[in-house]
């Protein structure tokens, strides 16, 4: 037998809670060890300044720094700008730039040299341990499902193990309610 713990990630840009797993193929599922509460989700950040680094001359894009949080795209971040060319102004997402990840895109190049530029905006909480596990989950009324090689599959239906089955493939996704999974089979 073994115990096959979730690993847990965050969505940067919906906040969701992404339990993964990885199995030996043909291993049996035997069980599944329920939460006691789950997470509804990453506690969301708004209105954090940010001050940018956008080189000197006629630029279209611009970076995030890679240890900063990922903004939430679509979600009216602003940017105050200045330079030798511009003068002090605030650009709207959506109207003057967007984002994808980590990277602005600008509708306009952004022009001059002595840049001064701040983005303002929203971001989830990223750290898998500063989830809050404050949902209750009772045995009697939780649905436990896993996807595996695209396809959603119950193993856990009010109260009962739904169905055991051989893995097929090595790794799959699992919602709040699962804890883990019991195999036949060691990793």
């Amino acid at each position: 037998m073994a115990l096959i713990p979730m690993t847990t990630t965050v969505n940067t840009q919906t906040g969701a809670p992404i339990n993964s797993f990885t199995v030996t193929v043909n291993a049996t599922l035997e069980g599944v060890v329920l939460r006691k509460r789950m997470c509804a989700g990453a506690y969301k950040y708004t209105e954090f300044p940010l001050g940018l680094t956008v080189a000197d001359g006629s630029q279209t894009t611009a970076t995030i720094p890679g240890a900063s949080p990922t903004p939430i795209s679509g979600q009216g971040a602003t940017i105050a700008v200045e330079s030798s060319s511009v003068a002090a102004t605030t650009l709207l997402e959506g109207l003057d730039f967007s984002i994808t990840g980590k990277t602005i895109t600008f509708t306009t190049p952004y022009l001059g040299t002595n840049k001064v530029t701040t983005i303002t905006y929203d971001y989830y909480d990223t750290d898998p341990d500063n989830l809050v596990y404050d949902v209750p989950v009772y045995i009697s009324n939780t649905t436990g499902s896993i996807n595996l090689g695209g396809y959603d599959i119950v193993v856990w239906n009010e109260g009962i193990l739904a169905q055991s089955f051989e893995f097929w493939v090595t790794t799959g996704k699992a919602n709040g309610v699962l804890h883990a999974l019991i195999t036949d089979t060691d990793v």
